[in-house]
């Protein structure tokens, strides 16, 4: 075979595949510091879109994204901490509900979010639980358990003793 030949069957080969369209499913990774209730959560999103700017409102315990797309397809993938917000979660795009694919682990919520539209999106992620919110009482809880422990073992100790002269 002429070495000539050879190269021009590579370079068919190799070029287009080399210099050709990205795929619409190509992930850019962003990660989000999410400060609230004196913590820092860390949101994950990768997507075939731009995320340019994540808010949080713990009163709604609402997430805000704002997306920047120049595809028609829109594809991401979220995790979100589950002692950010949790629960039942509604997604709005663009102020209308939409349904993706939601799967949970012990510490996260792994969301699965396709829509269309290229230019600016908001999607919001509303939650049921923002568990920082009882980060307040639960010093008070906790001294409250170990006084009333505290009690029932002096309870239980007064019990055993015989009050009789005998």
């Amino acid at each position: 075979m002429h070495p000539l030949f050879f190269s021009v069957i590579l370079l068919l080969v190799v070029v287009p595949s080399a210099f050709g369209q990205i795929s619409d499913r190509t992930g850019l990774n962003q990660d989000f510091t999410i400060e609230t209730g004196g913590y820092a959560f860390t949101v994950d999103v990768t997507s075939n879109f731009n995320v340019e700017d994540v808010e949080f409102s713990s009163d709604d315990k609402r997430l805000t994204f704002y997306i920047n797309s120049g595809l028609e397809n829109n594809l991401a993938e979220i995790q979100i901490p589950k002692n950010l917000t949790n629960g039942n979660f509604t997604f709005m795009l663009n102020d209308q509900e939409i349904f993706p694919i939601v799967k949970t682990s012990e510490k996260i919520s792994f969301i699965t979010v396709e829509f269309e539209g290229a230019g600016k999106n908001k999607l919001d992620i509303i939650g049921t639980t923002y568990l920082p919110e009882f980060s307040k009482i639960a010093p008070l809880i906790l001294f409250a358990s170990l006084v009333v422990t505290i009690f029932a073992r002096k309870i239980k100790k007064l019990g055993n003793y015989s009050f009789n002269k005998d």
